[in-house]
């Protein structure tokens, strides 16, 4: 591991400055400016109305659709199911059926029992035929249509739909109704400040930009205008900014030639809907070299891990060549290092165990020979040297995918080697070519 070695290297100031000297430029602040700006956000506006009665009914009547809640009837039915395709005579059987059903009825049996026994509407019948309440544009038009036309405990008819044959009971009406006024007062109310608001927004906004391109030195005159209050962004980068300069439109803005450059005000920008700022750029700070010893430490850090990183690149090679040449075992490199053998079964390319990086130099390592494992080492980007002893490798076997898959990657196979072979013809062709530029400075 890493670790091992960090605490055996030390780093003088010498190679500090150095490395300072060096690679001053990864140590830049970037360029910053500091701006102000005025902002114009349509759900703080005050409209300066009073919403009367008037135009409160005004608003109720011309939306009153959407305040009535339709008549809706309760009903229950018996259906005796007939198929759309049916013959005269499976028609004439399930009438005949349905009649008897409705003089039953009339006779005084219980309609609920009746349905529960009779009905083939699965859905219903356990229920008593009940379907509950429903307005119109539910139900077929000809069962709508006959529950439309019956009173609260008549009972209809055999009705034919395309389901069959309805024997129909309407239970109870629950009549339209119309929500008052007084209940949608507040969302009436809201809608009527917020057109107001949008008007006021849209008038305001062109004053804005009209007074900011006019006066393109200065937020003073849109700000009076507007009783709008002249803000402060802080410190913005060109990547990095808070408030309103979270906004990657404001930051571009805010770097553009036209106002970091030649000092102009912002064009409005729309940051959200109905809600705009301009700005101007009132400080700027070019980007700069840190000071040394603002970025001692950091520099420490790097030149200590790259030390730690060189020793135990060292390090592992020479165990990997000790394995290679047979002169030690994985189990005995371990022990005198203090590390533990971890084994696997089987893998893939893919697996999500062992870490990425011991997987990745299994698949690096040549096929093993004989009973032999197979040794190779490589550095993890974290900086930890890994050895692995490969000890089987088992081919893939196209022939378990999905005929698409084998497909796909048989497909995949062929581009790789055209590109090879392509890669190799190139090459050959500029080794044999020879190419003579003429001197032309006697021309």
């Amino acid at each position: 591991p890493l670790s091992t070695f960090s605490s055996n290297v030390a780093v003088s100031e010498d190679e500090i400055a150095t490395y300072f000297e060096a690679h001053g430029d990864a140590f830049m602040t970037p360029e910053r400016v500091r701006a102000q700006y005025l902002e114009l956000n349509v759900a703080t506006l005050d409209p300066g109305i009073e919403v009367d009665e008037q135009a409160l009914q005004a608003l109720y009547d011309e939306q009153a659709s959407k305040y009535v809640t339709p008549e809706e009837r309760h009903a229950r039915h018996i259906l005796i199911r007939l198929l759309p395709d049916a013959d005269d005579e499976a028609t004439t059987a399930a009438l005949e059926k349905a009649d008897s059903i409705v003089s039953r009825l009339e006779g005084g049996e219980e309609f609920a029992a009746l349905a529960t026994e009779l009905s083939d509407d699965p859905g219903s019948a356990a229920n008593g035929g009940d379907l509950g309440f429903f307005g119109r544009g539910i139900m077929a038009p000809e069962f709508e249509n006959a529950v439309f036309e019956l009173q609260p405990g008549e009972l209809s008819k055999p009705v034919k739909s395309p389901f069959g044959f309805h024997v129909i009971e309407l239970v109870e009406i629950r009549p339209e109704m119309a929500t008052p006024l007084a209940e949608v007062r507040d969302e009436l109310t809201a809608q009527l400040l917020s057109s107001e608001r949008g008007d006021l927004f849209y008038e305001k906004s062109e004053t804005l930009s009209n007074l900011a391109f006019e006066q393109p030195d200065s937020l003073q005159a849109a700000a009076d205008e507007l009783d709008l209050e002249i803000r402060d962004t802080g410190w913005v980068s060109a990547n990095d900014g808070a408030g309103v300069a979270e906004h990657v439109s404001v930051r571009e803005a805010l770097f553009s030639e036209d106002v970091l450059d030649n000092g102009n005000n912002s064009a409005a920008i729309e940051i959200a809907t109905d809600h705009v700022v301009v700005l101007r750029v009132v400080e700027r700070q070019e980007a700069a070299r840190q000071p040394l010893d603002v970025v001692r430490e950091q520099i420490s850090q790097l030149l200590e891990d790259e030390k730690a990183r060189t020793l135990a690149a060292e390090k592992g090679s020479a165990l990997l060549a000790d394995l290679q040449g047979n002169a030690a075992t994985l189990a005995s490199v371990a022990e005198a290092e203090s590390q533990e053998v971890q084994t696997t079964e089987l893998i893939t390319r893919n697996a999500s165990e062992p870490a990425a990086p011991v997987v990745a130099a299994a698949f690096a390592a040549p096929e093993p020979e004989s009973d032999q494992p197979a040794y190779h080492g490589m550095m993890s980007t974290s900086g930890d040297y890994i050895i692995v002893a490969l000890e089987e490798v088992k081919a893939g076997d196209f022939s378990g995918l999905p005929a698409m898959a084998q497909e796909q990657l048989w497909s995949n196979l062929n581009k790789v080697q055209g590109a090879a072979e392509m890669a190799a013809v190139l090459s050959d062709l500029k080794s044999q070519a020879s190419i003579d530029i003429p001197d032309q400075t006697d021309q």
